[in-house]
């Protein structure tokens, strides 16, 4: 089954072209891993696929739910307020800069969301989120401030948030950019532990061997198109593209 499915997607910003005609499609229990270099299209894609940004044309699909589709007249269509809502708590986006609350706990971090917008039961919240933060050792760091955690545990407790919502798939958009080599391990052993988990998941990233080692399918962009997609396997040790195969040298040599 299909978790998310775009077909066709067109956005400018101003008179800059940024994604053209890219269609993707990821399935439930898939690591998709999205590369290319800076500034091809690839967060932009996840903003599109998360409501952040609207899309000029084409269409998106959520768990079978019609998120936007472009009519015959050319104008593009959102489903209204409380669809969009709805579509919007099947995803989880864990961004590069964390995004906390910084005059929250990190439990209170966790738990807001379930309990401000879910309306679930306090107790049933803060059980679940004691064992997401055991999952990801951060048990004792229940009661800290975000000030008082390091780069690589703010980033688990974002993880943590999104995973709180019970989404069907989780967006990683550049997870692990703001951090340094030795907590960028911590946060790429914490998706290899979700993806052996069969959680769905797409993942914009510069760190090849995450990609190569742990995606099902990988999709390389470039200039706001899907150059090239497949097995990692295939991209990474023989690609059809030139643009791919020029970019991942940098990483070889």
């Amino acid at each position: 089954m299909a978790v998310i499915e775009a077909k066709n997607i067109y956005k400018k910003y101003g008179d800059v072209q940024v994604l053209t005609d890219v269609s993707v499609d990821v399935n439930e229990g898939e690591v998709v891993a999205v590369i290319g270099p800076s500034g091809s299209g690839k967060s932009t894609l996840l903003r599109c696929l998360n409501q952040l940004t609207q899309i000029d044309s084409g269409s998106i699909e959520v768990c079978g739910e019609k998120m936007v589709h472009t009519e015959e007249n050319g104008v593009c269509k959102y489903a209204d307020k409380a669809k969009l809502h709805q579509i919007q708590l099947k995803t989880g986006l864990v961004f590069q800069n964390f995004q906390l609350f910084p005059h929250f706990s990190v439990l209170k971090n966790i738990m807001d969301a379930p309990v401000q917008v879910l309306k679930m039961p306090e107790e049933q919240v803060r059980e679940k989120a004691m064992e997401i933060l055991e999952k990801l050792d951060l048990a004792d760091k229940k009661d800290v401030y975000p000030f008082q955690l390091s780069g690589g545990q703010a980033q688990r407790v974002s993880i943590a948030r999104a995973l709180a919502l019970s989404p069907a798939m989780l967006f990683f958009d550049e997870p692990t950019s703001a951090l340094d080599p030795e907590l960028t391990v911590e946060i790429l052993r914490v998706m290899k532990d979700l993806a052996k988990d069969k959680m769905t998941m797409m993942v914009v990233t510069h760190e090849m061997a995450f990609a190569q080692s742990v995606a099902d399918r990988v999709i390389f962009m470039d200039k706001g198109v899907v150059v090239e997609e497949g097995k990692p396997e295939k991209i990474f040790t023989s690609p059809d593209s030139d643009r791919v195969k020029q970019f991942l040298q940098y990483f070889s040599e």
